[in-house]
């Protein structure tokens, strides 16, 4: 009776000793039927103001773009600050066609995602500078302010978005691309090939408003 008891003690030392294999879990993705997303705006550009329309139903905190078009929000990024009425926030999103929402009071329903805390506005939205538009770089204080201490050899100016402008500043060793408001969009060094270098690319034809010879090291 001894031996059987020691028979059993082992078996079972043995039955829970071995490891037991594991099955690899396998991750499916799901998507919600009815809701395809277009990606229209996957950087974090768009100028946008957050009003709070709590007290209509459904509704929350929506994204009011300069056009006056309302975003309503079904997906968020993780954000280091909560949302607040007037707040100014640049953002990237995706319109979410055929959505479902009981706010109606957006235009379109978005996934965003990224945004950028801009600053409080008091409810106002900021005046846009003036778009200037530069013939001529030697008669143009704003442009030249504009290039600092840059000493360009060519400038050209692009058609940039609907309603704009936008300023190649070259001298050679650096180029520096600007909106027709004096914001840097992106720069370059030299000859090398980087985003810069696709953006300007991508905006076409340029109309030369500046040029002289280049400098010896080009």
């Amino acid at each position: 009776m001894r031996y059987y008891h020691l028979l059993i003690l082992l078996g079972c030392f043995i039955l829970f000793s071995c490891p037991r294999k594991s099955t690899p879990q396998e991750v499916v993705t799901t998507t919600e039927p009815g809701k395809e997303l277009d990606k229209s705006n996957m950087e974090c550009e768009t100028s946008a103001m957050v009003r709070d329309f709590t007290g209509n139903d459904g509704c929350r905190f929506l994204f009011v773009l300069d056009n006056g078009d309302k975003l309503l929000p079904n997906e968020m990024p993780l954000m280091d600050f909560k949302l607040a009425d007037n707040q100014l926030v640049k953002i990237g999103y995706d319109v979410v066609k055929d959505g479902l929402s009981a706010c109606m009071m957006e235009n379109f329903i978005v996934k965003v995602n990224c945004i950028t805390l801009e600053g409080m506005t008091g409810g106002v939205k900021p005046a846009k500078k003036p778009c200037v538009k530069v013939d001529n770089y030697n008669d143009s204080k704003w442009l030249k302010s504009m290039a600092g201490e840059m000493k360009p050899y060519i400038v050209t100016r692009y058609t940039y978005l609907t309603d704009g402008w936008a300023y190649l500043i070259d001298n050679g060793r650096q180029k520096k691309l600007i909106d027709c408001q004096g914001t840097e969009i992106c720069s370059v060094q030299g000859k090398a090939l980087n985003a810069c270098t696709e953006k300007v690319k991508s905006l076409g034809k340029g109309t030369v408003i500046y040029a002289t010879k280049p400098p010896r090291n080009e």
